[in-house]
């Protein structure tokens, strides 16, 4: 009985050395996958982060996508350094709007009227309804024209689609030149379009104008500040390849 226990531990120890070369197969199996994972990491870290944009973009133009903030790039607002923020983008088209940024910075006084976005629609420039307008009214404030002179200077030379869009809080208006938002928030977004065209002589077959009322908002309109930051006129640059929804221009000249 005392031989048979003996076997039967010698059999037992040679069951755990098995078990144990299993666990170390799975456990190197493990090391060998992990070593894999981060080679590939590593590897997509070193790609062409030019080519990574212009493949995003390209995604984004065929799926349609509104430029909405999940998809936002870069946003800057004030001093803060915009190329810092852009830094990483090599493309020509990301260089063209640090220009134009650079050049509305250098003649906008407070930083803090206006803002930068750049996203997969292009470079937007972003003023509040306060900067450019007095409440209710689609006049441009006399203080205002000096900004839009900087942006005027700097689409001078674009030759990009431009949109001027126009956008309204939920406060309903009612008067005889204003029916409704719709109408307000045209009016302002024609007013800043007229300027460029007639101060800075901006091509008008690149213009658009747009009117959105208050059916756009960038926050609810719970509260007054919420409303005020969505009272706003954003001038939009687009990307080349967004021009293609824009109208072509042909020859007016029907031949019959």
């Amino acid at each position: 009985m005392a031989k048979r226990r003996g076997g039967g531990g010698g059999g037992g120890g040679g069951h755990d050395a098995a078990g144990m070369m299993r666990w170390l197969l799975t456990y190197a199996d493990l090391i060998t996958l992990m070593m894999a994972f981060f080679v590939i990491m590593y590897a997509m870290s070193k790609a062409d982060v030019a080519k990574f944009n212009s493949l995003k973009n390209s995604l984004a133009v065929a799926f349609r996508t509104d430029g909405s903030a999940s998809s936002l790039i870069y946003t800057q607002q004030g001093t803060q350094p915009v190329e810092q923020a852009m830094s990483m983008d090599g493309s020509r088209e990301t260089e063209d709007f640090q220009d134009i940024i650079r050049k509305v910075q250098a003649n906008v006084k407070d930083q803090r009227q206006v803002m930068f976005i750049v996203d997969e629609r292009g470079l937007t420039i972003r003023f509040l309804d306060n900067v450019l307008f007095d409440l209710g009214q689609a006049d441009l404030r006399p203080d205002a024209q000096a900004m839009l002179d900087a942006v005027g200077t700097a689409l001078k030379k674009t030759p990009r689609y431009v949109r001027v869009e126009g956008h309204a809080d939920n406060l309903p208006i009612n008067t005889l030149q204003f029916p409704s938002n719709w109408e307000l928030s045209a009016a302002r977004s024609i007013a800043v379009t007229r300027y460029l065209i007639d101060k800075h002589g901006a091509d008008p077959k690149r213009l658009a104008s747009l009117g959105y009322g208050e059916h756009r908002p960038l926050y609810p309109n719970t509260t007054d500040e919420n409303r005020a930051k969505n009272r706003r006129v954003d001038i939009v640059i687009l990307r080349t390849e967004r021009s293609g929804g824009e109208i072509s221009t042909i020859d007016p000249v029907i031949k019959r």
